[in-house]
């Protein structure tokens, strides 16, 4: 599956916010429709200010055909400038009407092909290839990741989030000293 650009009138958008421009990128797989609706920004301003009201826009006037295309339907803005980590965490965290996707920092304008190729790339894995391995069971996983994980704390406190974070962070320097020694 890709996803390819599609003619459609995106006015709705386009009129309210003439400095930005819209394009719709459509699966080429009808079973499994996605669709994603790219934003192009110069600065990051931008995006911070007009990411809800675009979202919902969206959400009154695109209505992609079928119900499970409306979980598969992204919002992604292209900017040149870098956003503010948090302000790109909130986007991409946020789930009213579409899942959204900030590629920031382009150093330039994208081309609706480049763009193209990130959002399959980002939302499609397009540039994954599968490569045969020998399973050296000299040099298997140690850790149980089920017994490092069981008793991890799950409410909202400070401490909690800490401890989380630093689980996090041990599997990761695990996972990657691993992955050093192999290549």
């Amino acid at each position: 599956m890709h996803l390819l650009s599609k003619d459609f009138d995106l006015d709705f958008l386009s009129t309210r916010f003439e400095a930005l421009d819209f394009q719709l990128f459509v699966s080429n797989d009808d079973i499994s429709y996605m669709s994603c609706i790219a934003c192009w920004c110069e600065k990051s301003s931008q995006v911070v200010d007009n990411w809800g009201v675009i979202q919902n826009y969206l959400s009154g006037y695109y209505q992609p055909p079928g119900d499970i295309a409306l979980w598969n339907t992204y919002l992604a803005f292209f900017c040149v400038e870098t956003l503010p980590l948090w302000e790109k965490y909130k986007i991409q965290n946020d789930k009213y009407a579409v899942r959204k996707l900030v590629l920031d920092g382009t150093d330039k304008v994208l081309s609706y092909p480049e763009a193209l190729t990130l959002l399959n790339n980002h939302l499609l894995g397009a540039d994954l290839e599968l490569t045969e391995r020998d399973m050296d069971t000299t040099n298997s996983f140690s850790l149980s990741l089920g017994d490092y994980v069981r008793g991890t704390p799950l409410d909202s406190r400070v401490e909690s989030r800490e401890d989380r974070a630093r689980r996090i962070d041990n599997i990761i320097k695990y996972l990657s000293q691993d992955e050093n020694k192999k290549s």
